[in-house]
């Protein structure tokens, strides 16, 4: 399970962060993820609240925004998109082609946004 290894991250860069502004206790925790990532949010969302359970954050929010997927048609330079990685497959709808595709969107692991007080 990758997400354990995630939201030890998360946890860690949140820290960090909040210790550099004199905060103690996180609120929210954002993170912005691709619908290629290969997280599985309902396994992050678990993970994140056993981490924080008995700690000074325990009751913080992780807020998870999926970002679709965006292609680029390399022939036409169409942009388009779809749900999960059977867009991939799909041919461009400016020109037809089915491969080549570039992936402008949907890899990303951004943690977008910490609240703490």
């Amino acid at each position: 399970m990758h997400e354990m290894a995630i939201a030890q991250s998360l946890l860690a860069m949140a820290e960090e962060e909040i210790g550099r502004r004199n905060c103690s206790r996180l609120e929210l925790v954002r993170v912005e993820y691709g619908a290629l990532s290969g997280v599985v949010p309902e396994s992050l969302q678990f993970c994140f609240e056993t981490m924080i359970k008995g700690t000074p954050h325990e009751g913080a929010r992780l807020e998870l925004i999926c970002l679709p997927l965006r292609l680029r048609c390399p022939f036409c330079g169409e942009v388009f998109g779809g749900e999960g990685q059977d867009a991939l497959w799909q041919p461009c709808p400016g020109c037809g082609e089915q491969f080549g595709h570039v992936v402008e969107q949907g890899k990303e692991l951004i943690l977008s946004r910490l609240e703490a007080r």
